[in-house]
């Protein structure tokens, strides 16, 4: 998805044509995310849970944590 910003190429615009046609079918429901498990910010007791869910059998879709904690 980035080479043509990585490597300057001359048709750039396609890449920002497609991710603002994804964010609008995302918008619009045409697509859906597949997260299901919001495991909070991104710390070590957190991305352990966030592990273990995983590896648990049980998960469906993805397990996102956000962001990171302020020490």
């Amino acid at each position: 998805m980035f080479p043509r910003s990585m490597f300057q190429t001359d048709d750039m615009d396609a890449q920002h044509k497609l991710l603002n046609r994804v964010s609008e079918l995302l918008d619009n429901g045409t697509l859906i995310s597949t997260v299901n498990n919001r495991g909070g910010v991104l710390n070590v007791e957190n991305l352990r849970a966030a592990h273990e869910f995983q590896e648990s059998g049980t998960a469906i879709g993805k397990t996102v944590l956000e962001g990171f904690a302020m020490a």
